[in-house]
Order: structure tokens, then C-alpha cells, then sequence
């Protein structure tokens, strides 16, 4: 998401790359997240290729050539493979931290693994209150 962003927080700045924040001028640290994909894919493809095979299985019967039926199963099994596949993109969390400033909300940070954006909220908020380790 952000790539290797450089994050530094001393007493009197906290920096992100390029960016620099003045630590009196913060008033509230915030952590939003969102699901960047759309739960609804999965079902959309799960209800697909069990509609498929439902439909498949029944109008292949024991009289049809083994090219239909390999064609029919291979079909229902990429069915199922994408419904597997927005599924699990539909489990990613995107987490962002927002500094909202004295004159305006600012994004800082973008990044999906939480505990990095937990680590920099903390480390901002004990900069804000004068307890830097």
C-alpha cells in the first residue's frame, strides 16, 4: 500500500516520508479501516458455480461424450476457484491513520497491517503527551 514510507516521531515532529507533522499542532489521532474488496463477489461466484453445477449435473447425463462432461467439470471447478479467490481478497482490511491538525484532517498513512498503524498511533499519542521512550 504505502511501500517502505520512512516513519520518524520525536518530540517535536512526526514525519512520513516527505510529510512532517508538528506534535502541538495534532489534536486527535484516528484509525480508520475499510475492505478495499467487496464481500459480495464471493457469494456472487459461489452461488454461480453451484447454480452451474446444479444445471450441468443435471443435463449431463450418462449418454454424453467424456469431452462434454471434462468441459462441464473443469467449468464448475474455475467457478468454484474465483469464488475461492474473492473471498479471500473480501477478508483484507486496509487501515489508515488520520491526524487531524489544528487547521484540517490530514491522512498520514495507508497500510494493511494493523499493528504497524497501532504501533505509530501509540507512538504519536505518547509524543503528544510529553512521555517519548
Amino acid at each position: 500500500m504505502t511501500g517502505e514510507i520512512p516513519v520518524s516521531i520525536d518530540r517535536d515532529f512526526a514525519r512520513f516520508g516527505s510529510k512532517a507533522y508538528a506534535i502541538n499542532k495534532i489534536n486527535t489521532v484516528d484509525v480508520t479501516y475499510r475492505h478495499p474488496y467487496p464481500r459480495q463477489a464471493a457469494f456472487g461466484w459461489g452461488s454461480l458455480a453451484f447454480l452451474s453445477l446444479l444445471v450441468i449435473g443435471g443435463s449431463v447425463g450418462g449418454s454424453s461424450p467424456t469431452g462434454v462432461r471434462f468441459f462441464a467439470l473443469a467449468l464448475c471447478a474455475f467457478l468454484c476457484f474465483l469464488a475461492y479467490r474473492a473471498w479471500q481478497r473480501s477478508k483484507i482490511v486496509e487501515y489508515t491513520l488520520v491526524l487531524v491538525t489544528s487547521s484540517h484532517s490530514v491522512q498520514a498513512i495507508k497500510n494493511r497491517d494493523s499493528a504497524l498503524i497501532q504501533d505509530i498511533r501509540d507512538r504519536i499519542e505518547r509524543a503528544m503527551s510529553g512521555r517519548l521512550d
